[in-house]
């Protein structure tokens, strides 16, 4: 098993709630979900966000596993503000405020250094809908679909050709539980994006893409357990990286000592004979079938 492979094991119990022991203390999903509707509706009815598109009820057929009672399935727009980032192209500049696009995205960090400038005016008009925060997170909609990225705000800068999902309410979801979902499910959504020569996904579908939620205290431990046991994965990835570099360099090496300890004259009467014997039968293969 690879250490990706070994990855997506463990995220695939955490997200269908075998991690972990449940508790059955925790106030199950049902009630957080009831709380963060009433939570969306005060931000609606004060124009903060926007009313979500009406999106179809949830089929047994959709549930791709079981989850434990306390859970429940859940649309994305349904616990989240899904948007995106403009479409259009605003005039670049030599100084200003990056904006940030799919190809700035890679392994859970934004890369500003490949990022182009727009005027601050720009900036302005693209973040009155699309303004990025604090543990927000990004998720590429087109070409690279995903690298999900939860933002630590340190300077100012917009998004393009990105889904943003932000909080209902940071107090009642765990967004660090919901990265490491999409970190898992981003191959699932590749492989149903659309397009021809560059793959996309719609914001339609990504509002409408299910979520097995659990209880918010569960959330928390499950973070917490993951934070514990993927370095760990990631250590294992490393090594498993040097020993596949030393097996394939090995020979190589092998041959080459060799041949030097034989120029040197090093090599002990048996290993000269050995080494003498492949030589030449090496030689005398090629040499028939040069003929």
């Amino acid at each position: 098993m690879t250490a990706q492979d070994l990855k997506n094991s463990i995220l695939q119990q955490a997200i269908q709630g075998k991690l972990l022991p449940q508790n059955p203390a925790d106030e199950p999903a049902s009630e957080l979900l009831k709380k963060i509707s009433a939570e969306r509706q005060k931000l609606i009815d004060e124009g903060k966000i926007k009313n979500p598109p009406q999106l179809p009820p949830i089929s047994d057929d959709e549930k791709a596993f079981d989850i434990p009672n306390s859970w429940q399935w859940v649309r994305l727009s349904d616990i989240l503000d899904v948007r995106d980032g403009t479409h259009d192209t605003p005039q670049y500049v030599k100084f200003g405020v990056p904006l940030v696009t799919s190809k700035n995205l890679s392994n859970g960090t934004i890369d500003f250094e490949t990022a182009k400038f727009i005027s601050q005016e720009d900036a302005d008009l693209i973040n009155i809908r699309s303004l990025v925060e604090d543990s927000d997170i990004l998720f590429a909609m087109i070409g690279t679909v995903g690298n999900p990225t939860l933002v630590k705000k340190d300077r100012e800068f917009c998004i393009k050709n990105m889904a943003l999902f932000k909080a209902i309410d940071k107090n009642l979801f765990n967004m660090k539980f919901f990265l490491f979902f999409l970190s898992l499910e981003q191959y699932a959504m590749k492989k149903q994006a659309v397009g021809g020569v560059q793959s996309f996904v719609s914001l339609r579908f990504l509002r409408n893409y299910l979520f097995p939620l659990p209880p918010l205290a569960e959330q928390k431990r499950i973070v917490e357990k993951l934070e514990e046991i993927l370095p760990l994965v990631e250590r294992y990835d490393e090594l498993e990286q040097r020993l596949t570099k030393l097996d394939k360099e090995f020979p190589d090496k092998l041959k080459k000592s060799l041949l030097q300890q034989a120029i040197q004259g090093k090599l002990t009467e048996q290993l000269q004979k050995i080494y003498l014997k492949k030589f030449v039968r090496k030689n005398r293969n090629s040499s028939r079938k040069a003929r």
